[in-house]
């Protein structure tokens, strides 16, 4: 997309002053799905070690909670080795003899597990649902990602000693780190600002090793679900895959890319800064949902698993960066070297035009279609490729080398079960070939099943009304549907979903199954409690918000913190022009989870739950909200984040 088309589409967003509502429809480490309470029919596969030799790969199998050992020269899988529940994440120890493994969720662990008999040879307590183990090349620090703590963790290795506890920005999920060990690489899988700011969008945290500094390296405009990071074997580039969100803008139409791309993130390590962001997708075909990102052992390829399009997506590393490295960084530049294309046609004139170009790539990449579903690992040995099919249980095997393009094959992990409907409707969730174009899955916009932490403009409540994108826990039992209460529950939104947001007509099987998905979620505990419980200061915001003096029970009742109903809570923003059609009134969110769904309101104003109390006076109409003292907002806080 050209740089003028998207100006002019801006000077039309500002005019009809837009602002958003959630769509209806989430090597990195992984997605446990929380449906089916990982079962041990279903595998699941989430990410793949190939042993140093590589004769064999190590397969984290994330349903099953266990370790398949696969064969190469055989394509079998010849050991399964058990590991505790919930497995998030695994790196091979320095001797190659065990597997380090991260899982847990609230109850969160890391273990060693000899690779020969399964023994757990050292464990130690993590964080909440600790994600992506990372060596340093020495082998003597560990760092993993403690996702709902938002912090990174060093340990000392092997003795699994905490040495260091690292704040970032928001849901850290995948880590790499520098050959030379001195700079992990951390990708923040949510934005983390008011969702009604103009840029919105995740971040990179670079860590200094040695000090544990931090510098945050801020992405495009848009750019939401960060799952894969890799580095160059060079050392010099930092690669990281996610959701290309076009939020700014009215969803009128789904064609080129309009609503939401594919993104492959470049970071200049030595930098610490972001080079460029180039689009996975074509002109008429989208790439959606990009999960896990590798190379080739010399770097010349870049290998990214398409998730939501089920595809293999083959990047000639040298010939991108060579045509992102010439390009003109101001128009005045471009212009000065003739190279300046104002027509509107799909070609960058400067650096800036990459992120809307959908044919940058044009000549360098090549995609493969996939026979299993929903690719989220992927590693390659020589010149084939393997990725992990999390909803097939298999391996596809991709030989890049063979006369007439790639030829595919596939290994099943174990026996086939046929799926329930809750899974097939969490496949449904994620599978972007349901969108017309496959430009977007209802996971580009609620990945987990929960929200993206942006706004979005839907048309079904009028053009110029964004807002905050909702979590999809308990919301078929929660009627209405949307913040205006403009679809009668949540089994009808599904529907029209399809129908207005991918542009598809929907079938009914699908969407009984996604409700049957819907059905089946489950809340995660909070990080906030301790050993399952209420803090002190949780029970004493307990009682406040229970109490008459405060009044939050009376729009929020337990068990779902939810009456069902539309309430005038003054929180009318200035961006807020439907108030004709539909009044000051907003339906009642749920509160269960809400420390994980930042930010807060329709609008998504506030990041933070202590701003909505103190700046918005959230509550005020019900009780006495402004006279509390800090402590008692500190402990409200306290309890309403720990439900």
């Amino acid at each position: 997309m050209s740089r003028k088309f998207f100006g002019i589409l801006s000077l039309f967003v500002v005019a009809a002053f837009v602002i958003a509502m959630p769509l209806f429809f989430g090597q990195s480490p992984v997605f446990s799905e929380d449906l089916e309470q990982h079962t041990e029919q279903y595998k699941g596969p989430v990410q793949i070690v190939p042993s140093p030799d590589g004769t064999q790969l190590y397969v984290l199998n994330a349903d099953a909670a266990e370790i398949a050992v696969v064969s190469v020269a055989g394509q079998k899988v010849t050991q399964t080795i058990p590991v505790p529940p919930h497995p998030n994440g695994m790196a091979l120890c320095p001797k190659k003899t065990a597997m380090i493994v991260t899982c847990g969720d609230d109850y969160g662990k890391v273990v060693l597990i000899n690779l020969a008999n399964g023994e757990i040879l050292n464990e130690a307590k993590t964080g909440h649902s600790p994600y992506a183990p990372v060596l340093t090349p020495d082998g003597q620090k560990l760092f993993l990602c403690n996702r709902f703590n938002a912090t990174v963790a060093e340990y000392s290795f092997p003795e699994f000693k905490l040495t260091k506890t690292i704040p970032v920005v928001r849901e850290p999920i995948a880590a790499a780190i520098t050959p030379d060990g001195k700079i992990l690489f951390v990708n923040n899988f949510l934005p983390n600002q008011p969702s009604d700011a103009f840029h919105v969008a995740c971040e990179v945290t670079a860590i200094d090793v040695a000090s544990g500094t931090t510098k945050h390296i801020t992405l495009p405009n848009g750019v939401t679900g960060l799952h894969g990071l890799c580095l160059s074997p060079d050392g010099k580039y930092a690669y990281s895959v996610g959701v290309l969100a076009r939020h700014t803008i009215p969803t009128t139409q789904i064609e080129r890319g309009w609503i939401n791309t594919a993104g492959l993130n470049i970071i200049d390590i030595e930098k610490q800064t972001l080079l460029n962001t180039v689009l996975l997708d074509d002109v008429d075909l989208g790439a959606a949902n990009p999960w896990a990102v590798t190379t080739s052992d010399d770097g010349g390829k870049i290998y990214v698993a398409i998730a939501g399009a089920h595809e293999l997506c083959i990047i000639d590393a040298p010939q991108m960066l060579a045509k992102l490295l010439k390009l003109p960084q101001t128009i005045e530049e471009a212009k000065a070297a003739g190279t300046y294309n104002d027509r509107g046609t799909y070609s960058s004139s400067t650096a800036a035009d990459v992120p809307n170009d959908l044919a940058f790539l044009v000549g360098m990449k090549k995609r493969v279609r996939l026979p299993g579903r929903a690719p989220r690992s992927v590693v390659a040995l020589g010149t084939t490729v393997w990725l992990g099919a999390y909803f097939s249980d298999a391996l596809e095997v991709v030989d890049t080398t063979t006369a007439g393009g790639p030829r595919v094959s596939e290994i099943a992990l174990g026996p086939k079960p046929e799926m329930s409907p809750a899974r097939k409707g969490m496949l449904a969730w994620h599978d972007a070939t349901n969108c017309m174009q496959q430009w977007q899955s209802c996971s580009s916009c609620h990945p987990d099943v929960r929200m993206d932490a942006l706004n979005w403009d839907l048309l079904n409540d009028g053009m110029g009304n964004r807002k905050n994108a909702k979590s999809m826990l308990h919301s078929q039992e929660l009627p209405p549907a949307m913040w205006r209460g403009v679809r009668k529950d949540a089994y009808f939104a599904i529907r029209t979903g399809f129908k207005y947001i991918q542009m598809t007509q929907p079938n009914e099987e699908v969407c009984k199954n996604i409700e049957a998905m819907f059905q089946s979620l489950r809340p995660l505990n909070s990080p906030l409690l301790v050993n399952g419980e209420l803090s002190e200061s949780a029970k004493r915001g307990k009682e406040l918000f229970e109490s008459e003096r405060i009044g939050c029970f009376n729009c929020h009742p337990a068990p779902l913190f939810a009456d069902k109903k539309m309430h005038d809570v003054d929180s009318v923003g200035e961006y807020d022009n439907d108030l004709d059609r539909f009044g000051n009134k907003f339906d009642t969110p749920s509160l269960v989870e809400s420390w994980r769904t930042a930010p807060y309101l329709h609008d998504g104003r506030y990041v933070d739950m202590h701003d909505l109390f103190i700046k918005g006076k959230h509550g005020h109409r019900m009780g006495k909200v402004d006279e509390m003292t800090d402590q008692e907002v500190n402990d409200l806080v306290e309890y309403v984040l720990s439900l």
